[in-house]
């Protein structure tokens, strides 16, 4: 059996460990896992068909590939191509806009945060504007990037507001109130149908709790209640391996905030000695020998 897991090559630098752990996984499992470099990947419609090359080279078809380059166009690609990709090309749609991700979600009736969504040539005009601490996010950041505060009494002519704009990158955005005094929020494991693990992360200073950032994890058990809301979110979609994000309000309630389609373990691997690696590969080999 034979994978592709597919990267940027900046950050295929970056988890170059993680990286390994599949390609090891894998070779336990039967499954020879390539990674490709996005950026050495050529692919469009030729001939009235669609194509992908890498190194200018065609390619023997793998059995599968795992996408971890944030790259929907590409996963539909594949798809086109018969490739099963994990996770798939709707999934990855939705879920790196967060935009759309709130939009879509709606409908279950979980409880997220009131979010407004402007272009980027709205920002400076909402920024002006606004009457309450206030969260700005770029729909497609990714770790805790392009998240940004802004206090109710900031003066909108400083340098922090022009860092904003400057920081967003020319990315539209989602506009939340500040919301949960408590600086925490979960993240909580899937994959497929299933429910792996779930770590509470706090915040060691300011409002963001990303691990990456500095924050503090532990495992944390759900409640049932709890799991019913993650539930509820795992049955809008066809999931491979994702993380599900919520905030803690201030009476401990989970306020749904994200779905990290291209999820980091680090943090899991941190504090539990669940090889999540090893349980994804497996899901798919079972969900692709069933289908």
């Amino acid at each position: 059996m034979i994978a592709w897991i597919i990267y940027h090559r900046d950050n295929a630098i970056y988890n170059k460990q993680y990286i390994q752990f599949y390609i090891d996984e894998g070779a336990k499992q039967g499954i020879e896992v390539k990674l490709l470099l996005v950026e050495d990947m050529e692919f469009g419609v030729r001939a009235g068909t669609w194509f992908l090359t890498y190194h200018k080279q065609e390619l023997q078809k793998p059995d599968f590939a795992i996408g971890r380059a944030i790259y929907p166009l590409l996963s539909k690609q594949l798809e086109c191509m018969g490739i099963p990709v994990f996770n798939n090309s709707f999934v990855a749609e939705i879920c790196n806009d967060k935009a759309r991700t709130y939009q879509y979600l709606a409908k279950t009736g979980i409880k997220m945060v009131d979010s407004s969504f402007y272009r980027n040539s709205q920002v400076q005009g909402v920024i002006d504007n606004l009457r309450q601490d206030t969260v700005i996010k770029a729909v497609a950041g990714h770790g805790g990037s392009q998240v940004f505060l802004v206090p109710e009494h900031q003066d909108s002519t400083t340098l922090v507001h022009t860092s904003i704009v400057e920081g967003l990158a020319g990315s539209d955005v989602v506009v939340q109130p500040l919301t949960g005094t408590r600086h925490q929020d979960l993240r909580v494991y899937v994959i497929g149908k299933d429910i792996i693990a779930a770590v509470l992360r706090t915040a060691k200073e300011g409002f963001k709790s990303n691990f990456s950032l500095g924050g503090e994890v532990r495992l944390y058990e759900l409640k049932d209640v709890e799991v019913e809301i993650v539930q509820k979110i795992i049955m809008q979609f066809d999931f491979g391996l994702v993380g599900i994000d919520f905030i803690i309000g201030d009476e401990g309630e989970l306020i749904f905030n994200e779905v990290e389609d291209v999820v980091g373990s680090r943090m899991l691997y941190q504090c539990s000695e669940i090889n999540i690696v090893e349980l994804y590969l497996a899901y798919i080999i079972e969900r692709l020998r069933s289908s």
